[in-house]
């Protein structure tokens, strides 16, 4: 996860419609290759020989000029000033590379021992690679990558419509009582997928720059709710005896699960505090009711935790009365009757649409 922020903050900084990429693009197509690094600080500078400090305003012409000369351009943090051109860079040897070019095994290496953004333009690749630490990209076509952008949003759509299926399913299970940890860690599994997928595509919106609008727009509408779906069912089959809740260590532990180990349901079952044994897969768990109360529109979330607080679970709310619902302080006989009756509805509504 650390290392896809890195990755979408670096590519924020050249895209498309940014002075820097605008800038690079004219490198690139005069074939002349270059050397830029983002950043100055006394590391930095103890690698410097030659060249000459310029400290001027950055723009794509004078660094289009600059860059005909052999040495590397450094310029300020934020890409705004141009600070040395015609540098020669001598990097600690000892800092591994596994690229050929000298242009490129000198990026890499700078990268590697300061953590700075170092770009390199390969006159005979046509290529601009960014390095930072030990991530390395090569920037691609803008159309190939808005073809694999078009084609993740038609994946996460998909995979969104199977996960609103199996989600009705499960529903109308917990209104029957009926659930086992198989359909929720089948669920989880899903939730999963799609939010991997959501983090691929914002890594192509993030390259595409004003390009990605469009993308992006399909994905925030796609996204709606699903954020805070996912938090309420896994508040609702998280094993309370196994610790307090957090959200975020839960989220934690599924991201560090690989692909493969997401197909493992044992896995899955294990961070939702139930053991790692297959064999608890068909046993039936309780939902605690914050998926589906919070699809009642007149409760918020304190009325939310005041109700299962009172009685736990689903099953204990429904079989509640309008009296019963209206002695917890501060749900009103309104609330509790909109709680009674949204239930009956959601219930209706699902069973109609099987």
């Amino acid at each position: 996860m650390k290392n896809q922020k890195n990755l979408i903050d670096i590519l924020s900084s050249v895209t498309p419609g940014t002075l820097l990429r605008e800038g690079l693009d004219n490198i690139l197509d005069a074939g002349t290759g270059a050397l830029l690094i983002i950043g100055i600080d006394e590391n930095i500078e103890a690698m410097l020989d030659g060249g000459f400090f310029i400290n001027c305003e950055y723009n794509s012409q004078r660094i289009y000029e600059l860059a005909k000369m052999d040495g590397a351009i450094i310029l300020d943090y934020t890409a705004d000033r141009i600070l040395y051109a015609n540098v020669h860079m001598q990097p600690d040897k000892n800092y591994t590379t596994d690229e050929s070019g000298t242009r490129h095994r000198t990026a890499q290496r700078i990268a590697k021992q300061c953590n700075k953004l170092v770009i390199a333009i390969s006159e005979k690749r046509n290529r601009i690679t960014l390095y930072k630490g030990e991530l390395r990209y090569k920037l691609r076509d803008i159309g190939e990558i808005m073809t694999e952008a078009t084609q993740a949003i038609k994946t996460f759509e998909r995979y969104k419509t199977v996960l609103d299926k199996a989600l009705a399913n499960l529903t109308i299970m917990e209104f029957d009582d009926l659930a086992t940890l198989y359909e929720v860690t089948t669920i989880l599994q899903r939730f999963e997928m799609i939010f991997r997928i959501k983090q691929e595509v914002r890594n192509y919106v993030a390259e595409l720059g004003v390009e990605g609008r469009l993308i992006n727009l399909q994905l925030e509408e796609l996204l709606q709710g699903l954020k805070d779906e996912k938090m309420n069912f896994i508040k609702d089959y998280y094993n309370s005896e196994k610790g307090e809740f957090d959200i975020n260590h839960i989220n934690l532990e599924l991201d560090k699960l690989t692909d493969e180990e997401l197909l493992e349901q044992g896995k899955l079952s294990f961070i939702l505090g139930y053991g790692k044994n297959y064999s608890t897969l068909d046993n039936k768990v309780s939902p605690k009711g914050y998926r589906i109360l919070g699809k009642i529109t007149r409760l918020n979330k304190r009325d939310i935790e005041k109700i299962i607080t009172e009685y736990d679970d689903l099953a204990s709310i429904k079989d509640a009365s309008v009296e019963d619902l209206y002695e917890i302080r501060g749900i009103s006989k309104f609330k509790a009757r909109s709680i009674k009756n949204g239930l009956k509805r959601l219930k209706f509504t699902l069973e109609l649409e099987r």
